[in-house]
């Protein structure tokens, strides 16, 4: 008898975030993940893409016969992008992105996020990233819905995988 292949609905999905208060960065840069419940979805987007790339450098040398080839150097290079949100006036998760952006401090833009694939529940997979918020875009069409862009989003840590508690 075939089997059926194991596949997962993008809908079951759960983004959450959470403001990272000065206090919770330690003098060596480190952050402390704010507590369960400073955690609000992050549920008017209408996608979220995460990833990871692992950073190369360069090498050409005569070992290579002159060629140029790519050599990872150790380090990763986390990727997020969050598609559109429909704009509602007062949404936790919308005004802790808005504050980021126009914090002037050099972390005020820092946000915790937890990337929750397959939803909310115990041993369940979770990613989490640390994200500097570099751009905001409202968008106000003549005919439609308002809509928020988050376009340029730095990857300062993570995506880092683990499972949710219980």
């Amino acid at each position: 008898m075939p089997t059926k292949p194991k596949y997962r609905f993008g809908k079951n999905a759960v983004v959450r975030i959470a403001a990272i208060p000065v206090g919770s960065i330690a003098a060596d840069g480190s952050v402390t993940k704010p507590q369960p419940g400073d955690f609000k979805v992050f549920c008017l987007h209408n996608n979220v893409s995460i990833g990871v790339a692992n950073a190369t450098f360069d090498l050409e040398n005569f070992c290579t016969g002159g060629k140029t080839i790519k050599m990872r150097d150790g380090t990763k290079d986390g990727r997020m992008t969050i598609g559109d949100a429909q704009w509602v006036e007062n949404d936790d998760a919308l005004e802790i992105m808005k504050d980021a952006v126009f914090d002037d401090t050099e972390t005020g833009g820092w946000v915790y996020v937890e990337v929750l694939p397959l939803g909310i529940g115990a041993g369940k997979p979770v990613f989490d990233l640390i994200i500097d918020v570099l751009e905001w875009d409202l968008e106000m069409p003549s005919k439609g819905a308002i809509t928020v862009k988050h376009q340029n989003i730095s990857v300062l840590e993570g995506p880092t995988e683990g499972v949710q508690a219980a």
